[in-house]
């Protein structure tokens, strides 16, 4: 992790009013130690979040916030052009806060900083302070005594984004990423994406479940090792580890053409002839991935887990309304259950 430049500002607004405040910082914080292991703890509470939209950003003629990053581009990223891009997507902020009944202030964190992969990027977290206890020594030194303290709450993020500096100057590929607050709060969040002016948003749910009906329909690859056609089942799961073992979470079509075809766009042509769109790198969505894999069934106190390999290799299946489990080894442990019952 490397940062180039970091600096706070505080909107201040409570949840019942209708005014926001600022408070801007002059210059940047110290790129130090202490900044580069916020970055660092930020960005990879972001990374860990399953629920996030991407996209593009609007043209600079059409919102503020894109205009002003266009500059701090044309002026090379430097630490001031940073400085006043975030002193004025704030006062942009403040605007787009006035009257948005719910939305609370906190601190803005902008870091222009590089992964340990090398990827440049551009972050903006909201984070608030909470409340907590610390264990103190007493009055006369004898002993502990539980005490108040406020922290910076950086584990929660209210709100963030980042912004894939190359694949915005390149404009290529959704290069936006913002965290979706809680549905009950969408309006909320509504006025934090509408400030960064994102444009045709597309949910890392929504991609993982079109790379997955991709792997379903492809034709299974051949295996360097045997020079034999995979069998469906063992591509699927290659498929779906290659997908959450991911660096950063985030899958290349690329990559995966590369890792199962021998570099053959196989992934894209399926995707030019279905009509379908999916960017060549797009954050996974683990949870949908789980999901796509995994069934659960529960009714009457029952429960029953399986898988889709389970599926199809016939390990499961129906009679009528009754459910067939073909597995000898649950077989005999009923009948020990039964024994035992009987005994």
């Amino acid at each position: 992790m490397q940062v180039h430049s970091l600096i706070v500002h505080e909107i201040e607004k409570e949840s019942e009013s209708a005014d926001a405040r600022l408070f801007l910082s002059r210059q940047p914080a110290a790129a130090d130690d202490r900044s580069a292991g916020l970055c660092a703890r930020l960005n990879q509470v972001f990374e860990q979040k399953s629920d996030v939209l991407q996209g593009y950003l609007s043209s600079p003629e059409d919102a503020l916030f894109p205009g002003y990053l266009q500059h701090f581009a044309d002026e090379g990223f430097s630490r001031a052009a940073f400085t006043t891009f975030s002193r004025e997507t704030m006062q942009a902020l403040q605007l787009s806060l006035q009257g948005v009944a719910g939305a609370k202030g906190g601190y803005l964190v902008y870091a222009h900083y590089q992964t340990a992969e090398d990827l440049p990027w551009l972050g903006i977290f909201l984070v608030r302070n909470t409340e907590g206890l610390v264990f103190r020594h007493d009055a006369a030194g004898s002993s502990y005594e539980l005490g108040d303290v406020t922290y910076l709450n950086v584990d929660r993020l209210a709100l963030a984004c980042r912004i894939r500096l190359d694949r915005y100057e390149q404009g290529g590929g959704r290069c936006v990423e913002v965290l979706k607050h809680a549905r009950s709060q969408k309006e909320i969040s509504d006025y934090f994406v509408h400030w960064i002016g994102l444009e045709r948003p597309a949910s890392s749910r929504e991609m993982t479940q079109t790379f997955l009906q991709v792997v379903q329909a492809l034709p299974a690859p051949v295996d360097e090792d045997s020079g034999e056609t995979l069998p469906a089942e063992v591509f699927e799961e290659r498929a779906l580890n290659f997908a959450v073992t991911r660096p950063a979470s985030t899958v290349s079509v690329k990559a995966f053409e590369e890792a199962f075809y021998g570099g053959e766009p196989t992934v894209q042509n399926y995707l030019h002839d279905q009509g379908l769109e999916l960017d060549d790198e797009f954050r996974v969505d683990k949870s949908a991935v789980r999901q796509f894999y995994n069934y659960k069934l529960a009714d009457a106190g029952l429960f029953v887990h399986f898988t889709r390999t389970h599926l199809r290799n016939g390990l499961i299946s129906l009679d009528g309304d009754a459910i067939v489990l073909h597995a000898p080894g649950l077989a005999d442990q009923l009948r020990d259950i039964l024994a035992d019952e009987e005994g």
